[in-house]
Order: structure tokens, then C-alpha cells, then sequence
């Protein structure tokens, strides 16, 4: 089984005579690019696939070679991918490695990279700025860096390290605190945690970056989301957290200079986009999707986005089974894009929250919420569009071949479900199956990273398996702090 492309991104590219386009996919730790003429590659190549050139061929009976085994899969899987505002580069984030890697896209549609950067802590959004000379990049810890996007050889220097000091042996933590002594049922998981760092032994020393790179700002919690915006020639950093905030922040040099908070949600807060009107629209935890005048710092408007999920599972008897306790139902946001239109057609965004295999759009700043629902055939990872022609765009959505549409545990019994769903809209505004973008993507949908290979588990059905699958997919709702964890 394929693994499932859990990022796309696209880029289109009209001229007078036609409109190409090509898209790019993170399956795993490899990257597919296919693009509009028919070119499709794979990164990284497969050795095993390589072909021996004529000068290269050893000088010695064919009987003699030895039979190589297959390349390993890379030990890391893309957690992020973006690209330049040109389209000539292409960024992705590996998290088991903390990686920000650059890739640079030729004319051939093919992937070079020229540059692997390792954080010292594990990225959670990047994002570049209007002149695609600079990579922002959000951790987990609450901070955001600046990198260059094309390092100089002065750049790559190591820096010079900090004379050593004479620092006292580590000593193992022993806590005074027994099983005895403890009583409650928050003070006994904190017992148990402070034995399980005990076991594994002192607590290793943040590893400095030895490339040219410069922190910008800081939250107290960890960063979910990271935008820029350039308006009247200065810049703009927004950040959100996992304790519900939006931050305002100038941009470089003066990062450190604090604009202004959009207050308003009460959950976490784990996704953004910023609109070609200048609208905010933030999503998380909540129930609702936040339209914001981020100028300002006010709120313009909430979306009704659970109201319309509730609406939209009651009509699917497959999975209206996740309304057994309608008064516990939850969302959580996985991604918000804006659909390229017009400026006269007005502002619509697409939504999608986690394990429910739906798309909702929303019309933006027309003074009455209208909200839709696009059924899937699987839970939607990600959504991309590409210009089909000079007024038409086609919306491409990733979805989870591996669980069960409305589940982000349980297998499909079904092997071969597709991995990619395209639409297109009618002259109603409605949204129709486009079988015609599907089926220049066939190659695109068939590549990728063998679930099997990249986990080394054996059978894909496996308990392991599942649960690396899973934590790689689905990871937004463990923002969500639970009331009874301290009691």
C-alpha cells in the first residue's frame, strides 16, 4: 500500500497560448512532482534505478557482479512543505530530523536540493517572505528564526565555539517522592514522570546551529501557525499558539516590536490563512472559524463551522455514527485555503478538520454566513489548485487511503483506495468530480512511499505501523488540553 500524500503544494503558470502547472506531493520522505506535460520524478532517485554509463562499466565477467539489495527508505517523513513566490523553490521540513530542506526546481520539473538545515528544535510551520529571500521558520518551543533561503559559503561557516567550561558530572534525578507517599491522581503522573526521565538518564543539551540563522521572537507556547504579510512595503509576522493566541509582530528588523493580539478563541488555535482581500481567517479547536481585520486586531465575524459539520453528518449514514453524542462533538481544524477567483467573485475559503472526510467552504465578507459541504471519499490531508485555464481552476485534495473515512485509527478494508479526489467548479458554484485532471494524474497518484518499506514492520497491518501512520496524519487534536488531566 502507498503511503498517503500528506502535503501538496501546486504551482500554475499561464501564458497567452496555455496554462501549465505542476504539482508537488510529500508521500512519506519522498517528494513526487508531476507536472502538466506528462514529466513526473521522484525525490530522492532510487539508486537500485540507476543505469551504468558505457565508460562506467566494469571490465569483468558478468557472472562476477555482485547483486545489490534495494536503498533503505531515509528515516524521515515531510511534516511541511511550501514553495517560492516564483515557483523556483521548493522548501520542505523532515521532523524526525528537524531538517528544513531547499530544494530548487528545474525546467524539467526535477528537485535538486542545495541545502539540508537542522534546527535544534523540531519545526512546526515555515513559511517565506514576499521577496523569497528568507525562510521564517515556528517551533515547538514558542520561538521563530530567520534563515536565508540561498545560504552563502560564509553562511555554512560553523560557528566558532564557545571556550569549554569545567561543568560539574551529571547526576541522575532521583526523586524523594515513592508510590507510598503520593497520593493524588495528579502528583502520582508527575511521580511517573519524573522516573521515566530518571531512566533515561540527564536531560540532553540544546544542540547549537551551526549555519547563519537569527531569532526573531518568541511565545510562551508552542507555535501552530506562521504567515507573513507585506502591506504598503512593510512587512508583518502572524503567529498562533497553542494558548489560543494571534500574534501581531512587525517584520525583519523590527520582529521584536508587538502590533497588536487577535483575542477571541478559547481553544487552541492550529490554523491560518491570510486572504488577497487582507482578511485573517483562523481555525482551530473552536467551534466556529474566525474572519479577522488583523489591522486592527478586531473581529469581523465567526463561520459556523460545527453547526454545518453536524448538518453535513446527519445526511452520511456512514459515518453519522460520529454524532452518537452530538453534545461532545468536536472539531478540529487541519487546514484552511483560500479558492482563487476574481476579485469580483468575492472571497470563499475551504476548511478541513481532522478525521471528517468533508470539505466546508465559506463565502467571506458579504454580510450573511453561507456555508457548504463537499463530501469525500476519504479524510481530506491537504488541498492544492491548479489553473486549468484562464477563469477555471481545479481543487486537488490528498486523502487517507489507509483509515476509514470519519476515523483516524481504524484500517479501510479496502487496499486500493485512491489517494487523490479533483473538482472543478460549475457555472452554479457547485463542485463536480473533474475525471479529466484525475486522469492526467494517474502516474502522480500511483508514486510515492510503500507504507511497508518506509516502517519496516512487515505486513501493513501491523500495530506499529498503524500507530507511525497515524501519528504522521493526524496530530491536531493532541493540541487540545484535556480537563481531566489534572485531576
Amino acid at each position: 500500500m502507498q503511503f498517503p500524500y500528506q502535503c501538496i503544494v501546486a504551482r500554475s503558470e499561464p501564458s497567452e497560448s496555455s496554462i501549465s502547472w505542476t504539482l508537488f506531493g510529500a508521500s512519506g520522505s519522498k517528494i513526487v512532482v508531476h507536472s502538466s506535460n506528462g514529466a513526473t520524478s521522484v525525490w530522492p532517485q532510487q539508486v537500485g534505478q540507476m543505469q551504468i554509463s558505457q565508460e562506467d562499466e566494469p571490465q569483468e565477467p558478468p557472472g562476477k557482479r555482485i547483486k545489490l539489495s534495494p536503498p533503505k527508505e531515509p528515516n524521515f517523513n515531510f511534516s511541511c512543505l511550501t514553495l517560492s513566490n516564483d515557483g523556483n523553490y521548493l522548501v520542505g521540513v523532515t521532523g524526525e530530523d528537524k531538517c528544513i530542506r531547499v530544494f530548487q526546481v528545474d525546467s524539467q520539473s526535477r528537485l535538486k536540493q542545495l541545502s539540508e538545515r537542522c534546527m535544534s528544535r523540531r519545526p512546526s510551520s515555515i513559511t517565506l517572505t514576499s521577496d523569497d529571500t528568507t525562510i521564517l521558520c515556528a517551533d515547538k518551543f514558542g520561538d521563530v528564526y530567520a534563515l536565508p533561503l540561498l545560504p552563502s559559503p560564509e553562511d555554512e561557516q560553523p560557528e566558532a565555539a564557545p571556550p569549554a567550561k569545567s561543568e560539574p558530572e551529571d547526576k541522575n534525578f532521583m526523586p524523594s517522592a515513592t508510590v507510598l507517599t503520593v497520593h493524588s491522581g495528579r502528583n502520582r503522573k508527575t511521580l511517573e514522570e519524573q522516573l521515566k526521565q530518571n531512566a533515561k538518564g540527564p536531560l540532553k543539551t540544546k544542540e547549537a546551529m551551526s549555519f547563519k540563522h537569527e531569532l526573531l521572537l518568541g511565545h510562551v507556547s508552542m507555535l501552530t501557525d506562521l504567515a507573513f504579510v507585506n502591506l504598503e512595503g512593510r512587512g508583518y509576522i502572524i503567529t498562533a499558539d497553542r494558548d489560543e493566541h494571534i500574534r501581531i509582530s512587525r517584520g525583519i528588523p523590527q520582529a521584536h516590536i508587538i502590533e497588536g493580539f487577535c483575542f477571541g478563541h478559547e481553544e487552541f488555535v492550529s490554523r491560518m490563512c491570510v486572504t488577497r482581500s487582507g482578511r485573517l481567517i483562523s481555525g482551530g479547536g473552536d467551534g466556529q472559524v474566525f474572519v479577522w481585520d488583523w489591522q486592527n486586531c478586531q473581529l469581523v465575524e465567526k463561520l459556523p463551522l460545527r453547526d454545518i459539520a453536524i448538518q453535513h453528518l446527519k445526511t452520511r449514514p456512514d459515518i453519522n455514527s460520529l454524532l452518537s453524542d452530538e453534545a461532545a462533538f468536536k472539531t478540529a481544524v487541519t487546514g484552511i485555503w483560500e479558492i482563487p477567483s476574481s476579485k469580483d467573485q468575492g472571497t470563499e475559503v475551504v476548511v478541513a478538520c481532522e478525521g471528517l472526510p468533508v470539505l466546508f467552504s465559506f463565502k467571506v465578507d458579504i454580510g450573511a454566513v453561507l456555508g457548504s459541504s463537499l463530501a469525500l471519499s476519504g479524510n481530506p490531508l491537504d488541498v492544492a489548485f491548479v489553473q486549468t485555464s484562464q477563469n477555471s481552476w481545479t481543487m486537488i485534495v490528498s486523502v487517507d487511503n489507509v483509515h476509514t473515512p470519519g476515523s483516524t485509527a481504524e484500517r479501510r478494508g479496502n487496499q486500493d483506495a485512491s489517494r487523490l479526489q479533483c473538482f472543478a467548479t460549475q457555472a452554479d458554484g457547485q463542485w463536480s468530480e473533474d475525471a479529466g485532471i484525475r486522469e492526467a494524474l494517474n502516474i502522480f497518484a500511483e508514486a510515492g512511499c510503500n507504507i511497508d518499506t518506509a516502517f519496516n514492520d512487515g505486513p501493513s497491518s501491523g500495530p506499529t505501523e498503524s500507530k507511525g501512520v497515524r501519528d504522521i496524519l493526524y496530530h491536531v487534536e493532541n493540541l487540545r488540553k484535556r480537563p481531566g488531566a489534572e485531576d
